[in-house]
């Protein structure tokens, strides 16, 4: 008789994500600028998604707002990993991309952010 059974996925991510959808992320790639948007946010990168093709290891500069509608943050990041999936039929690629010389000051506002909305989630 043959049993299978399913290990437990292993969150190989050193910062909690939230979702951070709707979050448009203006970039600079190749000279040229270039709207995404963060699907997640944690205290040391992005999800994106976007028209423009990424490799990984590529850095350019990015900016965008918390949705506190408050903090604006400008840093240079490095596609980590990229992944083609499925939406409702429509084949989107989306990158994940690593924070390169964000501020503390600003880690620490992000990490705040994220700790804010865990804590509406669990409805603390």
């Amino acid at each position: 008789m043959l049993t299978s059974e399913r290990k437990p996925k292993v969150n190989r991510r050193e910062s909690t994500r939230v979702p951070f959808i709707v979050l448009e992320v203006k970039g600079k790639y190749s000279n040229k600028v270039f709207l995404a948007y963060a699907e997640n946010i944690s205290q040391g990168g992005l999800f994106l998604s976007s028209a423009q093709t990424l490799k990984v290891g590529d850095r350019f500069p990015i900016e965008f707002i918390l949705p506190d509608n408050k903090t604006k943050v400008r840093c240079t990041c490095e596609v980590a990993w990229k992944k083609k999936y499925d939406h409702n039929g429509i084949i989107s690629e989306g990158v994940g991309v690593r924070f390169i010389d964000l501020p503390a000051s600003q880690k620490k506002i992000i990490s705040g952010w994220i700790d804010k909305e865990e804590k509406k989630k669990r409805g603390s």
